[in-house]
């Protein structure tokens, strides 16, 4: 891979370790930092020896879970430091002590450097709360057979950034929890490259052709989520709902937030939590045992809680429910939210139960909300103050989330039809609001200039997870070709339409470059080997 060319492919198609670039937009509905409620942080006097106090947190720290916590560009602060303590006593002790970690990093802002190929926007770091790393890229060596995962020469390390700080109490732990499950998949071989995750989770092998890749040459690949499966981990509030379907390193990560944080985990995705449960957490538990039907669980204790006019435990099973897909759950729960507001209970009712609404992406949820604006029953303004009732609402989502491009765009062959494969983190937003989406695409060449040669459109799914693909051919408008051998640009957007609105919302759009090379086998095997090369200044660490 000497050319210009594979370098600028493999810049593009090098994955950052455990970055979560979804963080730039840190929720499903909204970007961090667009909360204005929150303020810089106050002027603070710290009584007494601030140098020492910190000093001596660091030492408690290191001497209960074994970790040195590092200064950079940022200091340590002592409440930053208790409440790193606070969330660390809640792990199993095996999270403790890891061989190897060279410690928690302090830092304003992740350092993101611009791509030298000009093809790629570097993320807005500000909104990042905290990132693991070392860096790894993975490539398939022709010579020795071997699906490599190779690790940047750098140590393993965490990096808390400022914005991590201003996060409420349960994020700040489901972040610290998320980056310690990146640190313990690392430390033991990368379990999320193992065959039972894989299967698990659903993850399969993608080839990567270079641009002038000959038949014998090594190539990059990536693992991609199945379209076709609904739900992959549960995800925070504040993050996308496609965060787990990046990779298998996310999905893990978020798993592992979840077996500590979720109370219905355990139900949603039994495989995941026996899996966490034997080879994470040492058979240590969160929540009570038990087994059941979790639809029947949540829908019982739902009406229970309306029943009771437990506002607080409504809101907090609607929260419940939306990190699990399923459309049977919501459409139980909107009965009973709707009989619970036809009921007219009292003002503070009104407002919960419009609240709770906001979790649900069923279509009716909107429609209930707007029947309570429409007759003064709530206040437009109370209910955007909570944080996801406002990234669902309709400023947000036509000011900034139609205009969100679809992510992760890769092309291949299956069975000889040509795909694309890709994910959309408004298409949940845009389904509650009772938006059509349709994917628009169009393939051109680029030699000798750049033209035109196919397009066309699909309609996206009824009920959407946030992934889809499409089949070129199938779905072309016209003349259909995909010449080999030749660099083509592939570019999809996301059309959104609405019967009340008079124009359609195009959202910018993903365009990936590529060469369809004859006999290339784009799928990967469903029984990998992987070898993990990590680096020499490890020494005998691995």
């Amino acid at each position: 891979m000497k050319s210009n060319g594979v370098a600028v492919l493999f810049a593009l198609l090098m994955v950052e370790f455990f970055l979560p670039l979804q963080w730039v937009h840190a929720s499903h509905m909204g970007a961090p930092g667009e909360d204005g409620h929150r303020k810089d942080r106050p002027l603070f006097v710290y009584p007494g020896n601030y140098r020492d106090e910190v000093n001596r947190l660091k030492d408690k720290f290191r001497q209960s879970f074994g970790y040195d916590l590092k200064d950079l560009d940022e200091g340590w602060r002592p409440e930053e430091i208790e409440k790193l303590h606070d969330a660390f006593s809640r792990l199993p002790e095996n999270f403790y002590h890891i061989k190897g970690v060279q410690g928690f990093y302090r830092t304003g802002t992740l350092q993101v450097k611009n791509d030298p190929s000009g093809e790629l926007n570097a993320p807005d770091p500000s909104g990042i709360p905290a990132a693991t790393f070392p860096r790894y890229t993975t490539v398939y060596r022709q010579a020795h057979q071997k699906y490599q995962v190779v690790l940047a020469d750098e140590p393993l390390r965490i990096e808390f950034y400022s914005a991590l700080f201003y996060e409420s109490a349960e994020d700040f732990e489901n972040i610290v929890y998320h980056e310690m499950g990146h640190v313990f998949d690392l430390s033991h071989g990368f379990l999320t490259f193992k065959k039972e995750w894989l299967d698990i989770s659903r993850f399969h092998i993608l080839h990567l052709p270079a641009l002038d890749g000959k038949a014998d040459s090594d190539f990059l690949y990536t693992l991609v989520s199945d379209p076709d499966v609904r739900n992959y981990g549960p995800v925070s509030s504040r993050h996308l709902p496609t965060y787990s379907r990046e990779n298998p390193q996310e999905d893990f990560a978020n798993s592992v937030a979840a077996y500590i944080h979720y109370p219905y985990f355990k139900l949603t995705h039994p495989e995941r939590y026996r899996f966490l449960k034997q080879h994470v957490f040492g058979a240590k538990e969160y929540f009570m045992s038990g087994a059941g039907d979790y639809a029947a669980l949540i829908g019982k204790q739902f009406k229970e809680a309306i029943v009771k006019k437990d506002w607080r435990q409504v809101n907090r099973l609607a929260q419940e429910a939306s990190r699990f897909l399923d459309s049977s759950i919501e459409n139980m729960m909107m009965l009973d939210l709707r009989y619970a507001v036809d009921q007219r209970i009292s003002a503070e009712a009104d407002l919960e139960l419009a609240i709770a609404s906001c979790y649900l992406v069923h279509p009716e949820a909107l429609e209930l909300r707007q029947d309570l604006l429409i007759k003064r029953r709530v206040q437009e303004a109370k209910v955007l103050r909570e944080t996801r009732c406002r990234r669902m609402g309709a400023q947000v989502f036509e000011g900034d989330q139609v205009n969100w491009p679809v992510t992760h765009l890769q092309f291949y062959r299956e069975k000889g039809r040509a795909m694309v494969q890709f994910m959309d983190p408004v298409a949940l937003t845009a389904y509650a609001r009772r938006l059509e989406t349709r994917y628009r695409w169009q393939l051109s060449v680029t030699s000798p200039r750049t033209k035109i040669i196919s397009q066309g459109e699909a309609a996206g799914p009824k009920e959407p997870s946030g992934a889809f693909k499409i089949d070129l051919e199938q779905t072309a408008q016209g003349r259909y070709v995909l010449p080999e051998n030749r660099v083509l640009i592939l570019e999809v957007s996301a059309v959104r339409t609405h019967a009340q609105k008079p124009k359609p919302f195009e959202s910018s759009r993903t365009p990936i470059r590529f060469v369809v090379q004859p006999g290339f086998e784009y799928l990967g095997p469903e029984n990998a080997d992987f070898q993990i090369i990590y680096p020499d200044s490890w020494g005998s660490q691995q």
